[in-house]
């Protein structure tokens, strides 16, 4: 058996954003971009438009209108979010009450970022 060197493939990024919905993004909204865990995108009515909402480290963000999101593979922006999740995570843990459902979702959003890059060609 030799060791022939694979060609890297890109994954396609969905045309339905609504199949990244659990999935960590990137999403440009007006001026400026986030990064969280999608956590809802449907189509607005028949305007074309979508209706989302993203859990970000620093809170939800929620809107409507062009939905431009993305997995999130850009190992700095990667290594961004890991950075703001752990910390966010310490945070909770030294000064949240021990029973606080956000330590528990800080903690499987982390889990679920590490899981999609690993699996990240």
């Amino acid at each position: 058996m030799s060791a022939m060197p694979t060609p890297v493939r890109s994954h396609p990024c969905p045309a339905d954003p609504a199949d990244l919905v659990g999935r960590w993004v990137r999403l440009d909204h007006g001026a400026s971009a986030a990064i969280g865990v999608l956590d809802d995108a449907r189509r607005e009515g028949g305007s074309g438009g979508w209706e989302w909402t993203l859990r970000t480290a620093e809170g939800v963000l929620s809107g409507r209108g062009p939905l431009a999101a993305r997995p999130l593979t850009d190992p700095a922006e990667l290594r961004s979010a890991r950075r703001g999740l752990r910390a966010h995570r310490a945070d909770l843990a030294e000064y949240g009450a021990p029973d606080d459902p956000a330590l528990t979702l800080a903690a499987e959003d982390l889990d679920l970022l590490e899981l999609e890059a690993a699996a990240r060609p």
